[in-house]
């Protein structure tokens, strides 16, 4: 199973900037020197260039766009942006970083006739914030789209705003073109009051809606969006507003010719290769992430076909129950009987470092969760869990053992060594996942090393990492209730 991860010359990966043109996927990405970790060093990006026309195999193309020096615009980094071919040429509007300048991030342009060699304009910065308004330390990722219900192009630049709560005035800023040359500011489409910065935001219309997406660095660690009936607002927030959980981050999208959109984003990584490490800024690409309109109107997210395809290889797995009553029927079905108590066991699988898991579940008479143990060790105390939850209608990704108040932990014993989840907290992510006794519902998984990423139900998905080396990848388990697992497959 190939999955892009990253360039085979970089340590790590940032902001993807996707662009489909001429039945081409095109992949952007912030690329960071190679050997660094913190900031600034991290940050000096460049842009490196990858295509692809099955969104399975990809080709690595030269270098797009490189840092300036000195007092240039973008002398500390050339940072996320979008591409648009219009009025005749490609286009590149990316934000600029100087650290050394007051107005540290700017919006500047490049120019190609290719898409592969490009022309940085010798006008930038195109667009710096407007003091006034907005602080100038937050002025990045701007996003650029042809506007038909508008006429016009449309550029919306990550923002903050100089009034409000300190910590949430983050906005989206509009600016409007008609040659992608002079552009007029309008003023804030978007301001929540909930964000330090909406980062990596974009627009697009579907079925008469619009949706306006971005991440949050400082609030969950993922990517959002909101709804609405114009591309003016007002901007509402839909009952399961992620595009994936946490870890699924500055995802951006791009539409192909059979009108399938797809989200590109990265996971982090962690210092030393450890659970204990801390995050940072960049890491591995995600598999992308296909979403399709709900008859609600909201946004249901699915692994593409593509990579469901590109798995063939049967890998062989045998059942080990280890608690509780558990049955299978025939060679691919298990069925745990945990009224009142638990169950649980696992899969052992012939090694394999990469492979897509997938089966069917079928939930009766539970009242509290069932789902899979990811990463586990026998006893199944140090784990991922993937909880379907009953009562409560969600999903949640919880990461165990979770840790206890310092009494408990001096006075008792086997609460078991906490992993360090930094500000994902223990419960690393939870949506509302509404569903009837009875209902199939379908489960993907992706092992790859140390990433882990869980497509549910072709409406929900998470993504995360864990380096630990564990017993087990995957398992089943049903606490107080019936569940019955079938159409088991371990594809590489």
């Amino acid at each position: 199973m190939e999955i892009f991860r990253k360039p085979s010359f970089a340590d790590s990966t940032g902001d993807a900037i996707p662009f489909y043109h001429d039945g081409i996927y095109h992949i952007f990405s912030l690329t960071p020197p190679t050997g660094t970790t913190v900031y600034p060093e991290r940050l000096r990006t460049t842009w490196s260039h990858t295509v692809s026309k099955d969104l399975i195999h990809w080709e690595e193309l030269e270098t797009a766009l490189y840092p300036g020096e000195g007092t240039d615009p973008d002398a500390d980094g050339v940072w996320t942006g979008s591409v648009i071919y219009g009025e005749g040429k490609y286009h590149i509007f990316y934000t600029g970083y100087n650290y050394h300048i007051d107005s540290q991030q700017t919006i500047c342009h490049a120019v190609s006739n290719d898409g592969i060699h490009w022309k940085k304009d010798v006008g930038n910065p195109v667009i710096k914030p407007v003091p006034e308004l907005y602080e100038t330390l937050d002025w990045r990722d701007p996003y650029v789209f042809y506007n038909e219900d508008d006429d016009c192009y449309w550029i919306l630049i990550s923002g903050r705003l100089k009034e409000g709560p300190p910590t949430k005035t983050g906005c989206i800023v509009l600016y409007r073109s008609r040659d992608l040359k002079t552009w007029e500011h309008y003023g804030p489409i978007y301001k929540p009051y909930h964000t330090n910065c909406p980062e990596c935001c974009e627009m697009y219309k579907i079925n008469g809606n619009w949706y306006l997406s971005y991440s949050r660095f400082s609030e969950f660690v993922n990517t959002i969006y909101r709804v609405a009936k114009s591309p003016f607002g007002p901007w509402r927030t839909p009952k399961m507003d992620g595009i994936g959980g946490r870890r699924f981050y500055a995802a951006k999208s791009c539409e192909n010719d059979e009108g399938r959109r797809f989200y590109f984003a990265w996971a982090h990584d962690r210092a030393r290769k450890s659970d204990m490490g801390e995050w940072y800024w960049g890491g591995a690409f995600c598999i992308p992430h296909e979403v399709t309109v709900n008859k609600e109107g909201e946004l249901d997210v699915k692994m593409p076909r593509e990579y469901v395809e590109a798995a063939c290889e049967k890998i062989p797995w045998m059942y080990e129950a280890v608690w509780g009553t558990s049955r299978m029927y025939g060679p691919k079905t298990v069925e745990l009987d945990a009224v009142s108590t638990l169950s649980y066991g696992f899969l052992n699988i012939e090694k394999a470092e990469t492979f897509l898991f997938r089966c069917k579940l079928r939930i009766t008479d539970c009242r509290d969760y069932c789902g899979l143990l990811l990463k586990s060790n026998r006893d199944a105390s140090r784990c991922l869990e993937l909880r379907i939850e009953s009562g409560m209608k969600r999903l949640s990704l919880v990461n165990l053992p979770m840790d206890v108040d310092p009494f408990w932990r001096e006075s008792c014993t086997n609460v078991g060594t906490p992993k360090n989840p930094g500000p994902d907290g223990i419960r690393v992510c939870e949506k509302p996942f509404l569903f009837k006794e009875g209902e199939v519902i379908d489960v993907k998984v992706v092992m790859d090393k140390d990433m882990v990423e869980i497509f549910i139900g072709e409406r929900a998905a998470f993504t995360y990492r864990v380096y630990e080396k564990t017993e087990y990848e995957i398992g089943f388990m049903a606490q107080d209730g019936k569940v019955e697992f079938f159409d088991i497959e371990v594809v590489k």
